[in-house]
């Protein structure tokens, strides 16, 4: 029997900022933002450093919080939360609504908000990603993949050492400057503008700025950097397209494609149109990186190349975990949501269609040409008629696609002998669902089941409520406040007005706050901690493991991935537990 709700999974959210203060509008006022937050979570739960790439933090619940910036020095920036490693999709969106809570009460100390949101008001693009555990591979798939992967170390190594110049390089630079710098001190008197230029804000101020280098360093350093791994990225693409989650990917898009029917955000563009989706629009590619050249994915597997070419040159053994046959599935289709109907349906019926596809359910599943398009197509209908072509002929629209879907996956629980209790609801909210979204079809007008319950239906509420003479600045203002996580947001005050139903228990929210959820990788790692991040010791952590002490006297513990217990099923028995897997590093 296949294994129900029993796979890892992880949310990550990237938040805009919302403040009429100066250093809102400052060069360097992302980061200070982010420090400032930082600082007010740690007064409210233990938090450790993130052993990582990035500026972060690990908090009590075996999340994290990360300053994602690609080009720190130039301004940019966002803050991202990561839930910890997850179970089953009702306590995803408790670690969830968690992370929301926790962050939005940290930025209120300091007189700022963040918008949980996919898109500004300049269009600019962030958002939602979603991550799931899935076998990468089997058959002679798998065989390619690790066959690709022994190919592909000695161009890797080329990369490393083309990457380790690049350092040498950029450190004989700042020795260099500094010999040049010390008499033009004398002349000039020591101007800041030169130091800065020479050197960045880090060395200038002799501290954390998350302005390492100076920013025409930054961009050579970046361009540079693209041109020494552009060869390992292409390579590793072409056997990333043929083998990684290929059977997967084939069924999960028409699913994909169709889900912001239920888990749209909605969104009015520039033109004053309204989409049932806030980030689907953006989506440019099924497969892609993620931003390294522009590429805004379906399926995003920057992670990937990420270990490949960065984290096995300082942890070989990184590399030699990417041979596990499960591995990360990450989504960056999603939109970020506010209604927690909507985010629950949409992590729990994938984590279900997932499943049912590992299964070996779904293997005539709906086809779509030119995927990309036709999303674009759906998520500007919001009266749901749209009709597209299946490539077997076949004339459908998008509630019959997951109509399709959803009894695939009631026909593989009645085919399992363990089910989860949760399993068998989510399948009753996912037909509900449904069933009021063909009402509302039919009736042509939003039915009070659905607000409050869908994003995209309750934002469209609101819109409407401004009257026709509303001008796009205040019909934008809506879209964006309805997003605000403080009693000012929109969407925030409908859920204090009972407009807006809970799923999650409010003291399950401020548990998950401080508490790890149980069978996970997080579970150490919060442990940890909880026990030693106010110690005299140091205490690192990132996904893989938590790192105890500094230099020689460090000790690095590997987080296991655990097994379920304690859950209630169908048939009363306990689930059985599945093999060790390798969940790879989430960010």
């Amino acid at each position: 029997m296949a294994a129900v709700f029993q796979r890892l999974l992880g949310l990550e959210t990237e938040y805009a900022i919302r403040s009429a203060s100066e250093l809102a509008t400052s060069r360097r006022s992302k980061f200070r933002l982010y420090e400032s937050l930082v600082a007010a979570l740690h007064r409210r739960v233990p938090t450790v450093a993130a052993k990582h790439f990035k500026e972060g933090v690990f908090t009590a619940n075996g999340g994290a919080v990360w300053f994602e910036a690609e080009r720190p020095a130039a301004g940019g920036g966002l803050i991202e939360g990561a839930t910890p490693e997850c179970r089953s999709p009702r306590e995803a969106i408790t670690y969830q609504r968690a992370q929301d809570r926790l962050l939005a009460e940290a930025a209120a100390d300091h007189d700022f908000q963040l918008i949980k949101n996919d898109r500004d008001a300049c269009d600019n693009v962030y958002g939602a990603q979603e991550s799931y555990e899935a076998t990468i591979a089997s058959g002679l798939r798998l065989l390619l993949w690790r066959l690709g992967l022994v190919l592909l170390f000695p161009l890797a190594l080329v990369t490393w050492v083309g990457i380790g110049v690049c350092v040498l390089a950029t450190l004989s630079y700042f020795l260099i400057a500094g010999i040049i710098y010390m008499p033009l001190k004398l002349v000039t008197g020591g101007r800041e503008s030169i130091a800065l230029f020479l050197f960045g804000r880090d060395l200038v101020e002799g501290r954390e700025t998350c302005i390492h280098v100076p920013i025409w360093l930054e961009s050579s350093l970046q361009l540079v950097t693209r041109i020494l791994t552009a060869p390992l990225a292409m390579v590793l693409y072409g056997l990333l397209y043929l083998a990684a989650f290929r059977d997967a990917r084939k069924r999960l898009i028409p699913f994909l494609i169709t889900r912001p029917i239920f888990a749209g955000a909605g969104m009015v563009d520039a033109d004053g149109i309204f989409w049932i989706a806030d980030k689907s629009p953006a989506i440019n590619c099924v497969v892609g990186y993620g931003g390294m050249v522009g590429d805004r994915p379906i399926f995003s597997m920057g992670h990937f190349f990420k270990a490949v070419y960065a984290d096995s040159w300082f942890a070989p053994r990184e590399y030699f975990e990417l041979f596990a046959e499960r591995q990360r599935l990450q989504i960056g289709l999603g939109d970020s949501n506010m209604c927690e109907t909507a985010e629950y349906l949409r992590v729990g019926t994938t984590l279900l269609v997932l499943d049912a596809i590992e299964a070996g359910v779904f293997t005539s599943s709906p086809s779509v040409r030119n995927p990309i398009k036709l999303l674009h197509e759906i998520c500007a209908d919001a009266s749901l008629t749209h009709l597209f072509l299946l490539r077997d002929g076949q004339t459908v629209t998008a509630l019959q696609v997951q109509r399709y879907y959803l009894n695939g996956c009631r026909a593989f629980l009645n085919q399992q002998s363990e089910v989860p209790v949760e399993a068998w609801e989510l399948l009753q909210l996912w037909g509900q669902t449904l069933d009021h979204l063909e009402q509302m079809v039919s009736e042509k007008e939003p039915i009070d089941s659905l607000v409050g319950s869908v994003d995209w239906v309750t934002k469209n509420y609101l819109l409407d409520r401004a009257g026709e003479g509303a001008t796009w600045a205040e019909r934008k203002k809506i879209d964006l406040r309805y997003h605000e996580l403080s009693d000012d947001g929109y969407f925030a005050m409908l859920q204090q007005a009972g407009f807006a139903p809970r799923m999650i228990a409010l003291d399950a929210i401020e548990r998950a706050k401080r508490l790890a959820p149980p069978n996970s990788p997080a579970t150490m790692r919060g442990h940890f901690i909880r026990e030693f991040a106010d110690g005299e010791e140091l205490v690192m952590a990132n996904w893989n493991s938590v790192i105890l002490g500094q230099r020689w006297r460090a000790k690095k513990i590997r987080l296991a991935s655990y097994g379920r217990s304690g859950r209630s099923y169908r048939n009363g028995s306990a689930a059985q537990r599945p093999r060790r897997t390798s969940y790879r590093d989430r960010n």
